[in-house]
């Protein structure tokens, strides 16, 4: 028993020392990318980003066609808010008056027009 407690002793002396006198296959190849570190990233964590970085992206775009379907009913609302005002007499009265403006703008503009005309033709004959 004491010879074979003695090789076990003999053996793993010689392994550890052997050991430390031997390099790993990878050390010889010079590393294929260039840089202060190589750094492999592992696969699953590479997923674990990507995922997470979908589901951020998804969630700023389901939270911006919320925003866009609250402004929507927004406007909706305050159309429907504003819609009462236009079965009032004030609401037609005021709706006359912005029509009444708008051809007083629009006769003015033409009374302008046919003035700039006239006196471009009195000019081209000479009538100044």
């Amino acid at each position: 028993m004491k010879t074979l407690t003695g090789k076990i002793v003999v053996g793993a002396a010689l392994a550890i020392s052997l050991g430390a006198f031997t390099m790993p296959a990878g050390a010889s190849v010079p590393p294929l990318v260039r840089g202060d570190t190589v750094i492999k990233p592992v696969a699953g964590i590479q997923i674990a980003q990507v995922a997470r970085h979908i589901n951020e992206k998804t969630d700023e775009v389901r939270d911006g066609t919320e925003g866009a379907v609250n402004a929507v009913d927004a406007a909706h609302r305050r159309h429907e808010a504003n819609e009462y005002r236009h079965h009032t007499v004030e609401g037609k009265v005021d709706s006359k008056v912005r029509e009444m403006k708008s051809e007083v703008r629009g006769a003015g503009n033409a009374i302008e027009r046919a003035h700039e005309r006239h006196e471009a033709v009195e000019h081209s004959e000479g009538r100044d």
